[in-house]
């Protein structure tokens, strides 16, 4: 068996995983709060961010069991303190919102660098595998943490851009959004709309990536 491809995905995880956590720990600075800082957490060592479930275990089963094609999990949260941030609610949505936002940037990046590296048709080496995974999954990441459910990012958001009255209903959420979410995953009906979406959003990256190669 050829474990490259495995320790390839999984390198690429633990480096996206590191870069989103980062990014929230990062933003959270910025904006009066350096509680995730302290921690240690901005950081691209994945040891502080790791999860022993969501960052090993799982990723390791669904790798093997793929062969590489598939990785998927989650980092140990960032902990932040919302009242230290200039403006708890907006500055809560926009801690959230670094994590997705820095995989869209990884993954145009890495775009970009496919570009320019295969102008004239090159390609097909471990450099090019790695910048291929690190474009999917970052898709991936950034549009799974985007679904409006507690305990993603996209639960924040949503929490934090809602008027005040409205935020404390959907503060309701916490505890229902991570059953709802384990049933999406379980009925395979997340995959319905989540796969559209990741695909639709490396077409447009492939023609940014077409555009350069020229």
């Amino acid at each position: 068996m050829d474990w490259t491809p495995l320790l390839v995905a999984f390198g690429v995880f633990l480096f996206s995983l590191s870069v989103h956590e980062s990014a929230h720990a990062l933003t959270a600075r910025w904006l009066g709060d350096d509680t995730g800082y302290l921690l240690g957490r901005i950081t691209l060592n994945p040891v502080p961010h790791i999860d022993p479930v969501g960052t090993l275990l799982l990723p390791a089963i669904l790798l093997y069991t793929s062969n590489g094609q598939m990785v998927f999990g989650w980092a140990k949260p960032v902990p932040y303190q919302p009242f230290r941030l200039r403006n708890p609610f907006l500055g809560s949505a926009a801690v959230a919102a670094a994590g997705p936002g820095s995989n869209f940037l990884l993954a145009t990046l890495s775009a970009v660098l496919l570009g320019l590296t295969t102008r004239g048709g090159a390609g097909g080496t471990l450099g090019h595998e790695v910048l291929q995974q690190l474009l999917f999954l970052n898709v991936l990441l950034g549009l799974f943490n985007l679904l409006p459910l507690p305990p993603l990012d996209g639960g924040t958001i949503v929490g934090g851009l809602l008027p005040r009255r409205a935020a404390a209903t959907w503060a309701r959420m916490d505890t229902l959004g991570p059953v709802i979410l384990l049933v999406l995953i379980a009925t395979r009906s997340l995959d319905r709309v989540l796969y559209p979406a990741v695909e639709a959003v490396l077409r447009q990256l492939a023609v940014l990536v077409r555009g350069i190669r020229g």
